[in-house]
């Protein structure tokens, strides 16, 4: 049996390496700093009918019903509870555009001329 080239030996672990990579990398997509496994998780209508949640942090869970179409920087998050809006810019990141999918923001509570919303910190595709 002919062996390989010495080259074809190099790149052969870099190939398998890289494989593993793309397969792992596959599935959820993190946006900021991704979820924060700590933060409990709430339906949205418990942001709304719950006052002690106003600057906590929490995740919710549900589908990007809207979202700001020149650069991601908000999206409108619907569960089967209520809607809610999700400032990503206050923390610097983005979103492609995904209306439809479903994801995880983990944000804190904050009121904003009278209306409640969450600042995240990060977002997770599920």
């Amino acid at each position: 049996m002919k062996s390989l080239p010495k080259p074809a030996k190099l790149l052969l672990p870099l190939a398998l390496l890289f494989s593993v990579l793309l397969l792992s990398a596959c599935g959820k997509e993190k946006y900021g700093t991704g979820i924060d496994p700590t933060a409990p998780q709430v339906a949205v209508q418990d942001i709304f009918l719950q006052p002690q949640l106003m600057g906590q942090k929490v995740t919710v869970q549900g589908t990007v019903f809207t979202q700001c179409e020149s650069n991601g920087c908000w999206f409108v998050l619907q569960d089967d509870t209520a809607q809610i809006y999700i400032d990503l810019s206050t923390n610097n990141f983005e979103l492609p555009p995904m209306p439809g999918r479903k994801v995880k923001a983990t944000g804190t509570v904050t009121a904003f001329q009278s209306n409640l919303l969450l600042i995240a910190q990060g977002v997770e595709t599920i």
